[in-house]
């Protein structure tokens, strides 16, 4: 027996039987209440809330099965044993129909009957408690845990998800189940029927199970890079067909994105050594053939192909002079800044030009509250053409956000807005040097978020255009141990080269 002892409550109108099971049940280390009727023992269970409840169903103003029904609506899991001296089977029957766990009748000719009922009973309540603890447990895991968790039955309908819906993919538990071929209508449309046969596969044989890198479409409308697996069933005999099939999404888009910044950082240094060298190689030649075209043009004017050769190489020379400006190393002041800030700032010299047009973007910047370690400067350089840029393609009474994500290390920016017309090429918009391309505002600042160690990308879709930056916290810097500064915090300036 712990140290907590076991509490009961009788509830009967003859005193002597009271008495007699009180001082029974407390040898056995009971500590006992009574009532004399079923009002009055109602009002105990309420202050005292036992363990167990034995009832008489015979008893003034309140009988036993009005009580049995109060007790259950009241605690459903608390056990309640009648004994009663009826005997009448039709009695025990709606007993237990009111929710008694256990009938004993009067008079009880060995206590040791009403000993088993009750320590019977109280087992029994104790494990109903564990299990209903450990479905808790389980329920509050699989809701809670940062996976997006689902079940597809045949026909591959929607029979359960869980919140990570709302954390992956922006829709509600709701939503999702309302439309049963929600999952893969997630799916991106190249990858759809590859993953659609794949579930029917586990359907047939319960052995089988997958596991695909693929893209998924939020509800928002960007794109969301996950690992799509399902699970097998661990019981499987005979490579049976099932009834349904589990598995379950991981986001991995901030691990890719870490993983590419720590792949660009590598790769920076040696393409701006490459690009160097390139240059310089073409230049020495460059220059010896526009020395001889300018020869020629002062000794034959009339020939026009050496004006044309002059021309072309002053092209040539104008777009090595973009690589060199393009590859320049970048230098940075960085410090501790909050992310937040530097937009509210960048919004702030900004506003004459949205007043403008009337135009106010809408604002949720609660995620970007963290310190990051970068140049405010350069920050607040491609916040700004990022806005100005999506300004300039918002149609009339066009809207335009900017909203704040954060995970893994990183803090998202997105700054988005409808779209007056879509851009012709997305792939295109970040290079600086496509054919005829004179403004490289953007591709400047795709050097500049990779030359801090972040990313920026752009997406667009139904009339709607976003760019997202991607910024690493500094803790997540630190941790990294990729801070930049001295550790005693001294600023220092940093050097990199973009690609």
């Amino acid at each position: 027996m712990s140290a907590h002892k076991p509490t009961l409550l009788t509830i009967d109108d003859e005193a002597m039987i009271r008495e007699t099971i009180a001082a029974y049940m407390e040898n056995r280390g009971f500590v006992v209440y009574e009532a004399p009727d079923g009002r009055r023992g109602l009002e105990v269970f309420r202050d005292k809330r036992p363990d167990l409840v034995l009832v008489d169903l015979r008893m003034p103003e309140m009988d036993g099965l009005e009580v049995l029904a109060c007790l259950h609506e009241i605690a459903p899991d608390t056990p309640a044993i009648v004994v009663s001296g009826t005997g009448v089977l039709r009695d025990a029957v709606e007993a237990v129909r009111r929710g008694a766990w256990d009938y004993i009748t009067k008079p009880i000719q060995d206590m040791a009957v009403l000993a088993l009922a009750v320590d019977k009973a109280l087992e029994r309540a104790d494990l109903k408690r564990a299990v209903r603890q450990a479905e808790q447990r389980y329920t509050s895991l699989v809701q809670n845990i940062p996976l997006l968790i689902f079940g597809l039955t045949r026909g591959l309908r929607l029979e359960f998800v869980n919140r990570g819906c709302r954390t992956l993919l922006g829709y509600t538990r709701e939503e999702a189940l309302a439309e049963p071929d929600w999952l893969l209508g997630r799916i991106d449309p190249e990858l759809r029927d590859w993953v659609r046969g794949e579930f029917e596969a586990c359907l047939d044989d319960c052995s089988l199970s997958f596991s695909r890198q693929c893209k998924l479409l939020h509800k928002d409308g960007r794109v969301v890079y996950g690992v799509l697996k399902s699970i097998p069933v661990s019981d499987c005999a005979g490579h049976g067909p099932r009834q349904r099939v589990e598995g379950c999404i991981m986001d991995i888009g901030d691990r890719m994105l870490l993983e590419k910044v720590l792949v660009q950082k590598e790769k920076i240094h040696t393409l701006g050594a490459i690009a160097a060298e390139v240059a310089h190689e073409i230049r020495n030649p460059l220059m010896a053939i526009g020395g001889f075209a300018k020869r020629l043009t002062r000794k034959m004017p009339e020939l026009t192909e050496a004006g044309i050769i002059l021309e072309e190489a002053g092209r040539l020379e104008r777009f090595l002079n973009r690589i060199r400006d393009y590859l320049n190393p970048v230098r940075q002041h960085p410090e501790a800044v909050v992310m937040a800030d530097v937009v509210r700032d960048c919004l702030a010299l900004l506003a004459p030009e949205l007043t403008g047009v009337g135009v106010t973007p809408s604002l949720d910047l609660a995620a970007a509250e963290v310190v990051v370690r970068e140049d405010p400067d350069i920050l607040s350089q491609v916040v700004i053409n990022l806005i100005r840029f999506t300004l300039a393609a918002l149609p009339p009474r066009g809207g335009m956000w900017l909203t704040a994500r954060s995970g893994d290390g990183f803090v998202h920016l997105e700054i988005g807005g409808d779209q007056a017309h879509p851009v012709a090429d997305a792939e295109k918009v970040f290079l600086p040097f496509d054919a005829g391309g004179e403004t490289i505002g953007l591709p400047v600042c795709f050097r500049l978020m990779r030359s801090m160690g972040g990313a920026l990308r752009f997406e667009q879709q139904g009339g709607k255009g976003r760019f997202v930056m991607s910024v690493l916290t500094a803790e997540a810097r630190q941790a990294a141990g990729n801070g930049r500064g001295a550790a005693d915090g001294d600023e220092g300036d940093a050097v990199t080269s973009g690609q």
